[in-house]
């Protein structure tokens, strides 16, 4: 492979690597100006590059000529684009055209005319040996001053938008610069330095090339926090540079049925490519709208959690400010129902008491479950700690319920065994609190007439607690939002008033204590068995508080 061959490859290279980055970034986000400008940028180097590339490999003096003029208008022109980028860079800017604006791009277009169709830029070009020698005109500098100063505004707006973007934001600008710096070097070394040195040694073209670098770079940059976007960039630039590679072997073909192969393998390898871009960009939509979904069900978890947080709080607020007044309440109603505080009552006067007293008992146990929720859930719940017989605990929950089993005319069954249970420390009122709700339960969601069951035993290092009725059941599709909060079953809710807090808050009782709370139910109909374990513990667990029983968080 010669030494020209080789370069075409390179140029070949460099000009699909060059367009696929801009389209690719063009495409990303076609709405975006500095996609946008990007775009325009890299088009115009290659438009450079390529009129650069043209001018030494030459078909004719006039040719060449008009390649040369229209290299430095490529240049112009590039300058006024470098110039927009910047200022879009690293976020697009929504600002008006100003005066600077109007004068960077006049005076490149300016230039850009003188270039192409007068001589005061290039005057002439001349071709002898295989080698191309150019005659700049009287006012070539032009271009050369045009693009320092155009270099000292964007350093300039460079600096400011450097210091007063995010860290994310200064990383892109470095990341430019540094593309820049390498372009910079690469042209002075190659552009300068070595042809002052070597006047013969015709190497221009490494340092146009070296813009792949600053495309590349600055490319990333751009798309650097959309990691889905540069891989479809990457599998664009692969395809590309692919195919052109082999519609480039197509002309080294020694015969015609070599020809005819490579042809066929550019077609195949070219349409294989399309689909693998089609592909990958249809992976990179699915996942881009997968990963915007998940945003915003993250942004909506958050703001429930909050809101379950603002309830909270609510509920804790509002409870504690309604258990003074309805214990004041039922003080005085007591006083006067119970031991004849204001003298003799009549009839019809004690039965609106006596529901007024019925309702504030109900109100007050939801206030009493409303404030049992905010202290479990805020981690300020505290257990008393007492080492007492489990027996009388549940003798104790029955005593209490019985009004209530009578009242629906219910039979109950207390199954206790004949030895004493193994004391064990627990916290007397919770335990109690947690049996009056189970057995609480049985006797609303069982029909008139029905059976309760309520018994105790040793279970290895742990006591077991049993409430079961023959009532309405729960449903299998309900079951496992039995233990949630404000939860009823939907069969029961219209005939069973109440908060549904109370399984919760057995549940988190029961935790508490480091035991575990379950229920058995064969559907809607056919009963349910609730049951509760609770280890036996011969030591009072450790006490912060000295006393006044831990917190537990």
């Amino acid at each position: 492979m010669d030494f020209d061959f080789l370069q075409k490859i390179i140029f070949v290279f460099v000009v699909a690597v060059d367009l696929t980055l801009g389209i690719s970034v063009f495409l990303s986000d076609k709405k975006n100006k500095r996609n946008i400008w990007f775009f325009i940028v890299s088009l115009l180097i290659v438009l450079w590059v390529s009129s650069s590339y043209l001018v030494y490999h030459p078909v004719g003096t006039t040719i060449s000529l008009t390649l040369a003029r229209l290299n430095f208008a490529f240049v112009s022109l590039w300058v006024i684009s470098i110039y927009f980028f910047i200022k879009n860079f690293p976020k697009p800017q929504n600002k008006a055209i100003g005066v600077y604006d109007i004068l960077v791009v006049a005076t490149g277009v300016f230039i850009s005319l003188c270039a192409v169709f007068t001589d005061l830029v290039i005057s002439n070009i001349v071709i002898k040996d295989g080698s191309v020698n150019w005659y700049m005109g009287p006012a070539d500098f032009m271009l050369y001053v045009y693009s320092v100063v155009i270099a000292i505004m964007i350093l300039v707006s460079l600096y400011r938008n450097y210091q007063s973007c995010l860290k994310v934001e200064k990383i892109r600008i470095m990341m430019m610069l540094w593309g820049a710096i390498i372009v910079a070097i690469l042209n002075l070394l190659f552009n300068i330095l070595i042809p002052a040195i070597w006047p013969k040694l015709n190497i221009y073209w490494v340092g146009d090339y070296s813009f792949v670098f600053f495309l590349g770079l600055t490319a990333y940059a751009v798309v650097k926090h959309q990691l889905f976007n540069i891989k479809v960039l990457a599998t664009e630039s692969a395809v590309i540079v692919l195919s052109l590679l082999l519609f480039v072997q197509i002309f080294t073909s020694s015969n015609s049925t070599e020809q005819i192969v490579k042809v066929l393998v550019w077609i195949l390898a070219t349409y294989v490519g399309l689909l693998l871009i089609r592909g990958v960009r249809i992976e990179v939509r699915q996942r881009e709208e997968l990963e915007h979904l998940t945003k915003k069900l993250e942004e909506a978890n958050s703001h429930l959690r909050e809101l379950d947080q603002m309830k909270d709080d609510f509920l804790g607020m509002a409870s504690h400010e309604l258990n003074t007044p309805l214990a004041a309440i039922e003080g005085y109603l007591s006083m006067i129902l119970e031991e004849g505080m204001g003298g003799e009552l009549q009839p019809q006067t004690r039965e609106y008491l006596n529901r007024i007293f019925s309702s504030s008992q109900r109100l007050s146990a939801i206030v009493k479950d409303l404030l049992n929720v905010s202290r479990i859930e805020s981690g300020r719940i505290h257990l008393l700690y007492a080492e007492v017989q489990i027996e009388d605990l549940v003798k104790q929950a029955v005593a209490e319920i019985d009004p209530k089993v009578k009242e629906k005319k219910h039979t109950t069954c207390l199954e206790l065994p004949a030895e004493p249970l193994p004391k064990t420390w627990v916290d007397p009122t919770r335990i109690t609190e947690v049996l009056l709700n189970l057995l609480g339960n049985a006797v609303k969601y069982t029909d008139e007439s029905g059976h309760i069951e309520i018994g105790a035993k040793q279970k290895s290092n742990n006591i077991l607690i049993w409430v079961k009725d023959n009532g309405k059941g729960i449903p299998k599709d309900r079951a496992d939002r039995v233990f949630a909060k404000f939860t009823q079953v939907d069969v029961l809710k219209d005939e069973v008033k109440g908060t549904g807090l109370g399984m919760y808050i057995s549940q988190k009782f029961v935790e508490l204590h480091k035991g575990k709370i379950w229920f058995d139910s064969d559907g809607s109909g056919k009963g349910t068995t609730f049951f509760v374990t609770l280890p036996i513990t011969k030591n009072k667990p450790y006490d912060p508080n000295d006393g006044d029983g831990p917190i537990l968080h």
